[in-house]
């Protein structure tokens, strides 16, 4: 059997942020980024059993196609390959993450304006391309694609999104686009869960992996009330929320929808990366992800995966206690569910 893939998702820059993009565009990438540490993120995952890291890239590498899209000081492909070659040497994959999210995009500058037009489709097109070469033809490209929707634009000045058809369009050009270069496209669960009918309609399984993204935990015993912590009883209590009378965070409709169809769609064919995350300071996550998929999920259709702590690489009061949790979750569990 094909070994799994053991994934860490991290960040070059955090202009894919949905809601601090505007404070990471206006800061120098090494006050998100600091190089030294990366290198100690490499060499943990390889020590913890990880094979593969996603870095998300986007405007913190130099392109050569559309440089007005980097930053000024942003990393050069030289760089690039040696940060491939730094993770193979210790036996992780690095792949490229290019988050074409319109609720994630404003890495793309005045090109995440341009929705669905000939300039966007020739831009995202170069990106993917220019891309794959920088990171020496990786597996895999990540396409990101999660949260475009009204909900997750909310309050900005500026709204767009795509939806039914017209976002499928957009997607299959990505898709093709990925496929095209000789890579596998692979996206967050999002369109898959939230547009159904209409993925199904224009998306084979075997075209692209997907990450369904869970934060919380699956057993009942390990449920977290809303009442432990002072910033769920906030926000739980405003809005539409209040009428719903949530008593523990996995009551949450997303994590209610998210366990309606995650195996459901997956006895369609799709093939999961399932994502786990310390972001929502949930201890059984890891190992409740690992076992729902293992237990209830297809075993040749869980390809692997990924952790994604969801803090810059920085030596900050959260990010370093997020990576020390990300790497200790990863490999207990692991070695609990997976042996």
């Amino acid at each position: 059997m094909k070994e799994k893939i053991w994934a860490l998702l991290v960040h070059l820059s955090g202009s894919f942020s949905g809601t601090a993009y505007k404070k990471w565009l206006a800061k120098p990438l090494a006050e998100y980024f600091d190089e030294e540490m990366w290198h100690e993120v490499v060499d943990k995952a390889a020590a913890v059993g990880m094979n593969t890291i996603v870095m998300e890239s986007i405007d913190g590498v130099k392109y050569d196609s559309h440089p007005e899209i980097s930053r000024p000081d942003a990393f050069s492909k030289e760089w690039v390959r040696e940060q491939v070659a730094y993770c193979r040497e210790r036996g992780i994959a690095l792949i490229p993450k290019l988050n074409f999210s319109a609720t994630h995009d404003a890495w793309l500058g005045e090109y995440a304006r341009m929705l669905s037009t000939s300039v966007y489709y020739k831009v995202t097109k170069d990106l993917i391309e220019e891309t794959y070469e920088m990171f020496n033809h990786p597996a895999f490209i990540h396409l990101g694609m999660d949260e475009e929707d009204n909900k997750h634009q909310a309050g900005r000045d500026y709204i767009a999104f795509r939806q039914g058809k017209q976002y499928m369009k957009d997607l299959r050009h990505l898709v093709e686009c990925v496929k095209g270069v000789g890579a596998t496209p692979w996206i967050w669960t999002c369109p898959l869960f939230d547009m159904t009918e209409d993925f199904v309609a224009e998306f084979q399984p075997d075209e692209l992996v997907l990450s369904p993204w869970y934060y919380n935990a699956f057993r009942l015993e390990h449920w977290t009330p809303i009442e432990s912590r002072a910033e769920y009883v906030a926000y739980y209590n405003e809005g539409d929320y209040a009428k719903m009378n949530i008593k523990f965070v996995e009551e949450d409709p997303f994590l209610v929808n998210f366990r309606a169809k995650a195996l459901p769609l997956m006895k369609k064919g799709y093939r999961y990366i399932p994502c786990a995350s310390v972001f929502n300071r949930c201890d059984y996550n890891t190992v409740d992800l690992m076992e729902y998929f293992r237990d209830n999920g297809i075993e040749e259709q869980t390809l692997g995966y990924i952790s994604a702590p969801w803090c810059p690489i920085q030596r900050t009061e959260r990010s370093e206690p997020f990576f020390e949790e990300t790497f200790r979750f990863f490999k207990e569990a692991r070695e609990k569910i997976y042996g």
